[in-house]
């Protein structure tokens, strides 16, 4: 089920499994990049997702302003909503996309404000199910 949507990026949750999978395309616009955060966060507190998978295969990159927006304004509220051992699958094109600098940023982060969360980097979506799901 399609759960939020803009031009740049389309959240859909799975709420049976605490699942969330956030899509993002093109070149986000702030105000896009912006207002899609805000969504995602406010869904995975409201649905206790505990498996969060990141697609970036057809993005552009995130515009460094956001990234710290989104650092200093994002990672302290979600933080609060994602559970300790929360596993996050980022899916990019290749391990060299310039698109995976920002997520490192993100991703660092996070951890350290919860340093039980588990965060994996993958190629293929298909590949993500198996990780996300399991419980170790």
């Amino acid at each position: 089920m399609k759960t939020y949507q803009n031009e740049h990026v389309t959240v859909v949750t799975q709420c049976s499994v605490h699942l969330l999978q956030q899509t993002w395309i093109g070149l986000p616009t702030s105000e896009n990049f912006r207002d899609g955060s805000l969504a995602t966060i406010a869904l995975a507190k409201r649905h206790q997702i505990k498996r969060w998978l990141i697609d970036l295969r057809q993005l552009r990159l995130f515009n460094p302003t956001d990234l710290h927006w989104f650092i200093q304004h994002c990672i302290p509220q979600s933080s609060s909503g994602l559970p300790q051992k929360a596993r996050i699958a980022i899916v990019l094109t290749d391990l060299n996309q310039f698109s995976k600098l920002g997520s490192d940023l993100i991703l660092k982060s996070l951890l350290m404000v919860n340093s039980e969360l588990s965060c994996r980097y993958f190629l293929a979506n298909d590949d993500t199910q198996p990780w996300l799901m399991s419980n170790s």
